[in-house]
């Protein structure tokens, strides 16, 4: 018997056929003898109904209405709901499932609104759930501080809530649900024939992570990392096994080229940000940047912030081409 945590984000909550793979997986793991810990993110992306930004956005209509204490309250409705939802939706499919908050799940966070991090967390009350044979189903991205404020962990903080949560209770595998299977060396939605990585170590994903990559949040490779925890980051839409992310057993390296991050850049640009290994990382980025060079897409060249990645600037009209000249160039034997 194993206890897994199963993390499951916006988009893998946002239909019901979405919720409907959940319950399933859920189901497979109790039939396995496996016990069954759920951490939800807000379900779907702006626009949806119950999502972070829609919420966020109601707040907009105030201009200057809402301070950092009352918009991370807001930013926290979210997860309260997915995890009523998916509570509701296991239970009427015969499986006992109890929601629970950060307050009710005993978890501490201490740092900045909109930024903080987990602290202390009790295991106790999740624990007692789990051996009254239901299952949790724990709100992610927050925690509360001594003051009994709610916190949100930045964009992504429901992988560091079921991170943290694996390590209070010395879970066998944290498994981070999207949708795609894997931590692929590109993004899967500008190069769709990229591969997806079997194994990844611990600071390699903070890294890509860091510099963009939005598969894992960035605090939660730190925090697995610290605490020994293994983490899959799987499909919600299939049942393969994922990339594992831990620690270089003996004898393992590091490959010299890590993979290519991309994130949103200021007035609808693009930053792309190739990362290397250590070893490799001097030689790794004058070929990059010689690359860029000519590759026949204008682009910048802007301070990564890590002696082993080079960043770039370029506009939204040229990244897509530009991420797949780099991506080829730096793949070919």
């Amino acid at each position: 018997m194993s206890l897994i945590i199963q993390k499951y984000g916006g988009t893998s909550l946002a239909d019901q056929d979405s919720r409907d793979s959940l319950c399933a997986k859920v189901a497979s793991a109790k039939a396995s003898g496996d016990q069954v810990v759920l951490v939800v993110s807000a379900m779907g992306r702006r626009g949806d109904p119950y999502a972070t930004d829609t919420l966020l956005d109601l707040l907009n209509e105030f201009p200057g209405g809402a301070g950092p204490q009352l918009t991370d309250l807001m930013a926290s409705c979210g997860e309260a709901i997915s995890s009523c939802v998916i509570a509701a939706l296991l239970n009427s499919k015969g499986i006992k499932a109890l929601p629970m908050t950060a307050y009710t799940a005993g978890i501490h966070a201490e740092g900045a609104f909109g930024d903080a991090m987990t602290a202390e967390l009790d295991p106790a009350r999740i624990k007692a759930v789990l051996e009254a044979g239901v299952v949790p189903v724990v709100t992610g991205f927050q925690g509360v501080d001594e003051n009994g404020s709610i916190l949100t962990l930045g964009r992504g903080g429901s992988d560091t809530t079921a991170v943290a949560i694996g390590a209070a209770l010395n879970a066998d595998y944290v498994d981070i649900y999207k949708d795609v299977p894997g931590v692929a060396k590109a993004d899967p939605r500008i190069i769709p024939e990229v591969p997806f990585m079997k194994f990844l170590d611990y600071d390699s994903m903070f890294r890509l992570a860091n510099h963009g990559a939005r598969v894992l949040h960035d605090k939660s490779a730190i925090l697995a990392r610290d605490h020994n925890i293994k983490i899959r980051v799987r499909s919600t839409f299939d049942n393969r096994e994922g990339t594992l992310i831990g620690k270089l057993g003996a004898g393992e390296a590091i490959p010299d080229f890590i993979g290519l991050a991309t994130c949103p850049a200021p007035d609808s640009g693009l930053r792309v940000t190739a990362v290397f290994a250590p070893k490799a990382g001097s030689v790794g980025v004058a070929r990059v940047a010689k690359i860029a060079t000519n590759c026949g897409f204008p682009s910048k060249a802007v301070d990564s912030g890590d002696p082993n990645a080079a960043a770039f600037l370029c506009e939204a009209s040229f990244g897509k081409g530009f991420v797949r000249k780099l991506f080829s160039e730096l793949t070919k034997a």
